[in-house]
């Protein structure tokens, strides 16, 4: 993962980005969403934000195993923190 695509900025390099927190996979127990966050090798739930560009907040989905960004959006205002 070298590269993120911003929904405003478009292609950027990941420098351009600041990883902020790991979310929780939903469906899992209370402890399992605070304590094992990054329970799958293949998804994982994240949010970042553009802090060289738009500052915009991103949520991506991408495979911890191989760095492939799956999905890059906006993140929403809800449950963001």
């Amino acid at each position: 993962m070298s590269r993120l695509i911003c929904p405003f900025c478009g292609p950027r390099e990941l420098r351009e980005f600041e990883f902020h927190k790991t979310l929780p996979n939903a469906g899992h127990t209370p402890f399992e969403q605070v304590y094992l966050r990054v329970d799958s090798l293949t998804l994982s739930v994240e949010h970042w934000q553009h802090i060289a560009g738009c500052r915009a907040w991103l949520h991506i989905e991408r495979n911890p195993s191989t760095g492939e960004v799956l999905v890059c959006r906006l993140a929403r205002s809800e449950g963001v923190s």
